[in-house]
């Protein structure tokens, strides 16, 4: 069978599929023709709904699959919903992703669908397909809400909603299949930054994250606890070192490999075997990966070091304990924070945050705790979001309960790093898109909090400047954002001051000696301007003296 793809990743960050890579690629091993309509306006021409009806009409195809996030699935549901209108005899549409996991039911009851695909579908998607070819209706294929009889009744509750099945054995399935996205236009796009994930998985219940609702739903609908489903899946350190060499082997100017995995350095064995090899293997091209801020082992840190990690990734998210406690379930005093920044630049490891604005209940004085805590840290880069509240997560149903949630507004974005969904009211939100926006600038004015730091009195001015604008006025500065903040990054840099700049995108704060050390073609942990150890020791013994 021919099955074509479509992923509406409009106005949002250009990146690879590895979803709908690994879908492609066991239908491929089952002899299968799978292709790609990727709808991303960094990658034009963007075909338009004619030219995709055309498309379908002219190329044989059994089955089209949508995937998306919560922010993709309007453009997703648009679309499929015109090309019904236009033509009634379509193939059956499928769609699968985040959105259509966490609500089905909610996704099923557009009536648009003929199968709405729950968790992780390779084995499911391939049965589908299948008995599609044999000409069947499948109604009862595990994984899937299908229409009874395989006829759809729009209006009606007339599906069956299946158990899932097992979690995929991810070590036995095929390489994802890089072919199906235009790999090396995005890997030039995305300047050879190049995505791979050697596990799947995560054992944490963030509140804002999806994997607490798939725990939950496997583990009922297959009846077992949380070990039995098998969630946290690893993809042997050869295995990955097979799949790398082939990208290097196909794909051109790869800078960087990116580790998708939700927690690389969770299981210790996994990191330090992919370490090993890795050093060993002399490929020499540097990588990235996400950790836990406590779950970092000495041994894991200096064998990242010694392969060649650039930059290690921590989920922060806000610099408030009660925040991490209440509303996020992330459980991580101030000192494990600062503890594990630290821990990470002894090993040459460049530090990176996610932090979030914008939280449900969070107050004012909460959000200045999640600048000082940047501050403090003197962490090496930090990304900042707007809470997004996905449906069906218990951050959603927190934003629902703490009155702050504007019903549906969250469909109406494409990302969340360009405002929030929220409404805490017009003086907070307003403050809320400044820190979102500017948060760089806030850091710098209270570095001087924590270090000498002759760079908070030249960005003083400007965050009160920031500060003092009323709506109209931020609405006519914001264009001017990364002009200024360009000029004040230069003066800064020409007395020498560390500082925070924003860098690389929109969203990102990146300190100074690393990107000037960039810059000038140095490794950053060699560069003079490296942020003093002392100064480190001296907040860590501050953060001991907290309550957390």
């Amino acid at each position: 069978m021919r099955v074509l793809f479509v992923y509406p990743n409009l106005y949002t960050q250009m990146g690879f599929n590895h979803g709908l890579a690994s879908l492609s690629a066991v239908l491929k091993r089952a002899g299968h023709e799978c292709e790609l309509v990727n709808l991303n306006e960094n990658l034009p021409p963007v075909p338009t709904h004619e030219q995709i009806l055309e498309r379908v009409r002219s190329g044989g195809y059994g089955l089209i699959g949508f995937s998306c996030l919560t922010q993709q699935y309007p453009a997703a549901l648009e679309l499929a919903q015109w090309l019904r209108a236009q033509s009634p005899d379509l193939p059956p549409l499928v769609v699968g992703g985040i959105h259509p996991t966490m609500v089905p039911e909610e996704v099923m009851a557009s009536g648009v669908w003929d199968h709405v695909g729950v968790g992780e579908c390779e084995d499911a998607l391939l049965d589908l397909v299948t008995r599609l070819e044999r000409g069947e209706q499948p109604s009862d294929v595990p994984n899937f809400l299908s229409w009874k009889d395989g006829v759809r009744r729009p209006g009606t509750r007339e599906w069956i909603h299946n158990r899932v099945g097992e979690f995929p054995d991810f070590a036995a399935l095929p390489m994802p299949d890089y072919e199906l996205f235009d790999t090396q236009r995005i890997t030039d796009q995305k300047q050879g930054w190049f995505g791979l994930m050697s596990s799947r998985g995560c054992p944490y219940r963030c509140t804002y994250c999806l994997n607490h609702r798939i725990v939950d739903r496997y583990k009922e609908e297959l009846g077992r606890n949380v070990k039995g489903i098998g969630f946290f899946r690893f993809r042997s350190a050869e295995a990955m070192l097979e799949e790398i060499r082939w990208v290097l082997g196909r794909y051109r100017d790869i800078g960087t490999f990116i580790l998708d995995d939700d927690l690389f350095t969770q299981n210790v064995p996994h990191a330090l075997a992919f370490c090993e090899l890795y050093e060993k293997s002399g490929i020499g091209v540097p990588f990235v990966v996400n950790s836990h801020v406590k779950q970092l082992d000495e041994r894991v840190a200096e064998a990242l070091s010694r392969a060649g990690c650039r930059i290690l990734k921590l989920g922060i998210e806000s610099g408030s304990p009660r925040v991490r406690k209440e509303v996020l379930k992330r459980h991580m005093t101030q000192k494990d924070i600062l503890e594990t920044v630290a821990s990470a630049e002894r090993w040459r490891l460049h530090s990176s945050g996610f932090v979030m604005v914008g939280l449900p209940t969070e107050t004012r004085a909460e959000r200045q705790e999640t600048v000082d805590l940047l501050a403090q840290t003197a962490i090496g880069r930090f990304r900042t979001s707007f809470f997004f509240p996905f449906p069906g997560t218990d951050g959603y149903r927190m934003a629902v309960e703490s009155g702050e949630y504007v019903p549906g507004r969250e469909l109406g974005l494409t990302d969340f790093t360009d405002r929030s969904c929220m409404d805490f009211g017009a003086e907070e939100n307003l403050l809320v898109e400044k820190l979102g926006l500017c948060m760089p600038w806030f850091v710098n004015e209270r570095l001087d909090r924590f270090r000498e730091a002759p760079a908070s009195r030249r960005y003083r001015p400007l965050v009160e400047k920031v500060l003092a604008m009323d709506a109209q006025q931020w609405a006519a500065f914001q264009p001017r954002i990364r002009e200024i903040d360009g000029e004040y990054s230069r003066a800064a840099a020409a007395h020498d001051e560390l500082h925070y700049a924003i860098r690389y995108n929109r969203f990102m704060g990146v300190r100074s000696d690393y990107y000037l050390a960039e810059e000038q073609g140095q490794e950053w942990h060699t560069a003079s301007a490296r942020p003093d150890q002392e100064l480190r020791q001296a907040a860590l013994a501050a953060a001991a003296s907290e309550v957390c």
